[in-house]
């Protein structure tokens, strides 16, 4: 019997593999709107060669709550965003901090604020930028393929410089979107099967792509692309947090899959081991009649790629003499 349930533990191992891959890449007609929360979090390796010189960088974006946002008198419940987007030029680095508000209902931009502070040797521009759209533009959820449809807004642009003045700009909008067929995108943060959500601009043949992705909760992929098709700009997923995702990707966020199911496999298999009363009684690990012991090394701190508590699973095996109980002292 027990040699049974050590053989069926590697094939119940296997059929749990299955069913959490199929889970995690499931085939759908359609992406729903993702629900963010307070800590869920996105950082972007950011690329570009627009201006003829390729430059890089990094995007993080952090949900940091819900609230109201006021845009020429109409209110809008959004999810509150800090953004900072990080661009190395040489020995400078150039960061811009911003905050952006995105439209609890169809995750469009409604709103962006942020302060820009250049210094050039003695020379320094100070400005407090604001753009918000009004109406917000809007995103049909959820994101079938083949599904397309047009959205204009009145973007409205407020900069105020160091000396206080103000500038008013507006400008309209007009862009059409396109739900392409599902993609499958492989980026540092992992592979997924995404929505991809082409955006074209009124009058332009330059046009941008915003791979959703119900795992991450976001775009993995934004790529921009000019006239010719080219794509001189991007970002790509790195690493995140998202609450609302699957289990594989909140709880074990920062880990490859496959290490996460081979442990399955290790947990499996040793919870179908036989287990004597005397084994229960000393769940501690202290001693085990069987001769399995749990084993006491930790994790090397000089390599962090390594898992922090892998040793909960290993086990090394010293031969034992059979375990036999002790007879009564004779009176």
């Amino acid at each position: 019997m027990h040699s049974r349930l050590r053989l069926l533990a590697p094939a119940v191992g296997l059929l749990l593999i299955a069913a959490l891959a199929f889970t995690a890449t499931p085939a759908r007609a359609a992406t729903d709107r993702p629900a963010w929360a307070s800590g869920d979090f996105w950082v972007y390796e950011y690329s570009s060669a627009l201006t003829g010189t390729k430059t890089s960088g990094t995007l993080r974006m952090d949900v940091t709550g819900t609230e109201s946002v006021n845009v020429n008198g109409s209110s809008y419940p959004t999810y509150h965003v800090a953004a900072v987007l990080t661009i190395p030029f040489g020995s400078l680095t150039f960061t811009l901090p911003a905050t952006i508000w995105y439209s609890t209902d169809t995750l469009a931009i409604v709103k962006i604020v942020a302060d820009v502070n250049l210094t050039f040797g003695t020379v320094s521009a100070n400005s407090h930028i604001s753009i918000s759209g009004n109406p917000p533009q809007i995103i049909h959820w959820p994101l079938t393929a083949g599904a397309s449809w047009d959205s204009s807004t009145t973007v409205w642009d407020v900069t105020t410089n160091s000396t206080g003045a103000v500038r008013y700009a507006q400008m309209p909008l007009a862009t059409h979107f396109e739900v392409q067929t599902d993609a499958s995108i492989t980026v540092p943060a992992g592979t997924f099967t995404t929505s991809p959500l082409k955006e074209t601009a009124a009058g332009s043949t330059s046009f941008v792509i915003n791979y959703w992705s119900p795992q991450a909760g976001n775009s993995v992929r934004t790529e921009s692309h000019n006239s010719s098709g080219q794509s001189p700009g991007s970002y790509n997923l790195t690493s995140y947090r998202y609450q609302g995702g699957s289990l594989l990707t909140t709880v074990f966020l920062g880990l490859q899959v496959w290490i996460w199911l081979i442990l399955l496999v290790l947990v499996v298999a040793r919870s179908s081991e036989p287990c004597s009363s005397d084994d229960a009684g000393r769940a501690s690990g202290r001693h085990r009649p069987d001769g399995l012991r749990r084993s006491n090394r930790r994790a090397d701190p000089s390599h962090p790629d390594r898992l922090p508590e892998a040793h909960a699973f290993v086990y090394s095996y010293t031969p034992r003499p059979a375990f036999r109980p002790r007879r009564p002292a004779r009176t």
